[in-house]
């Protein structure tokens, strides 16, 4: 059949325009699929970059999704690995700066670290209460601001400027009153020092990885009470040496003078032998304060062996029987001085106590009470118990001691009047004995005094605890 050239003309327009139509069609499809392909890539991409910004932001323990195309999968892979490993370095840094700050907050030195401009970059509890500094306002501060004393400033850039570090002692004095106290772990507020402290303090260098110059370590060790153990040993050995000498002297001379004596011939002046039962008598006093001297000094030993280790037995005693012994010790001595010894002991009384050691003290300052009192006064003994403690007061008559007196009274040897004490045949020992059988019951012992009227010496010790 023949076709029209008409007819066919719209036959190859229908056909260019369906051929159009599904090219059309196929573009736009491809189209699609490519936005499509781009837009899950993106989302791909925006998945990494969130997970990539929690990372930075310190998040380590959320997983990031593992989907998408192979690289992304590898990419994800790396980064919770890498993230895993970073959690597990960083909680070992922790774990090695908790133990460093709990070694540094228990040391009694105190620490302090810093900078090549000496600002405080950290200190330790022991430094802020030796100093006087509140940890969370002094980090970032110049030191030579918060701490006035020049030498240690100059003790501190030493290391900086040769390269070596350094060792020294100062005398720290307090704080004015009107500064906050600092506060240490826990909020509580640290005591600030009233009375100035012997610093010892050691200096370093802080040097960086690289073993660079980065500023300067501190080490303070206060040193206070061994210099003051210190000086009461010298004292102690001073006094030791001086109390015993005189006596050593006078056997000495005594013996020297019976010896020449002894040694004249036979055909010359007789033998004085008033003067030698004079010497005979010299040396046999001086021999017994000799030996007072050492058993006083043994029974301090003793006592103090025994509170360091615990070895003082205590127990619930009565008070009145341990009184009347300790009279009954002192009787003859009173009578001699015609000194009448008046007790008086609360019905039933008890104390938990050592009695050997409780009737030494009694003895001690009864004997004390005797000694310094005129001839036919009185001494009175009182014991009674308040509410948390037993009381045994021994009063005198005497001419009572100067109040600038009172705080040293117990130290051993230290004496109000030497030569008097001396004359009646004190050893400096009594009652520093008196306050450490004392304290190693758990007790005190106290003075009460005034010049012409007096003294009364307080023995305190624990009462019987009842059990509920």
């Amino acid at each position: 059949m023949t076709i029209s050239t008409h007819r066919l003309a719209l036959m190859l327009a229908d056909a260019t325009t369906l051929g159009l139509a599904g090219l059309l069609v196929a573009s736009l499809l491809s189209l699609a699929a490519c936005v499509w392909m781009m837009t899950r890539d993106r989302m791909w991409l925006k998945d990494l970059g969130q997970s990539a910004a929690r990372l930075a932001q310190g998040d380590l323990t959320t997983p990031i999704h593992s989907s998408g195309p192979p690289p992304v999968v590898a990419l994800a892979q790396t980064l919770n690995q890498m993230a895993r490993q970073l959690d597990g370095h960083l909680s070992e840094v922790v774990s090695q700066r908790n133990k460093l700050g709990t070694i540094l907050s228990s040391m009694d030195e105190g620490v302090l670290a810093l900078d090549a401009d000496l600002r405080i970059i950290s200190l330790n509890r022991a430094a802020s209460a030796m100093l006087g500094l509140d940890p969370t306002k002094a980090i970032d501060q110049p030191f030579h601001q918060l701490v006035n004393e020049p030498a240690l400033r100059e003790f501190l850039q030493r290391p900086m400027e040769d390269g070596q570090g350094a060792q020294g002692e100062f005398l720290l004095t307090p704080r004015p009153a009107g500064n906050n106290p600092p506060q240490i772990d826990g909020g509580q507020a640290a005591a600030l020092p009233t009375e100035p402290r012997v610093i010892e303090a050691q200096s370093a260098l802080l040097r960086d990885a690289t073993g660079g110059q980065m500023g300067t370590v501190l080490v303070l060790h206060d040193v206070t009470r061994l210099r003051q153990l210190e000086l009461i040993r010298q004292d102690f050995v001073s006094n030791v040496s001086h109390e015993i000498r005189t006596p050593i002297s006078a056997i000495k001379a005594a013996a020297e003078t019976m010896s020449s004596e002894l040694a004249l011939p036979p055909d010359g002046p007789m033998i004085d032998m008033g003067m030698m039962t004079r010497f005979t008598g010299i040396i046999s006093r001086q021999s017994e304060r000799l030996h007072a001297i050492v058993e006083d000094l043994l029974s301090l030993a003793r006592i103090e062996q025994g509170k360091r280790e615990d070895a003082i037995e205590v127990e619930a005693a009565p008070v009145s029987p341990i009184i009347a012994s300790a009279v009954e010790a002192c009787q003859s001595k009173a009578d001699h001085k015609n000194i009448s010894i008046r007790t008086s002991c609360q019905t039933g009384l008890q104390a938990q106590v050592n009695r050997v050691l409780i009737e030494q003290a009694m003895i001690n300052l009864i004997d004390n009470a005797i000694k310094y009192s005129p001839e036919a006064t009185r001494v009175d003994i009182t014991a009674r118990q308040t509410d948390a403690e037993v009381m045994i007061d021994v009063a005198d008559q005497g001419r009572g001691i100067e109040a600038r007196h009172l705080p040293r009274l117990f130290e051993r040897f230290y004496r109000t009047d030497k030569a008097r004490s001396r004359a009646v045949g004190g050893t400096g020992l009594g009652l520093s004995i008196v306050k450490h059988i004392a304290e190693a019951q758990g007790g005190r012992v106290s003075v009460l005094s005034h010049p012409g009227r007096g003294s009364t010496f307080t023995l305190i010790v624990p009462p019987v605890r009842l059990n509920p």
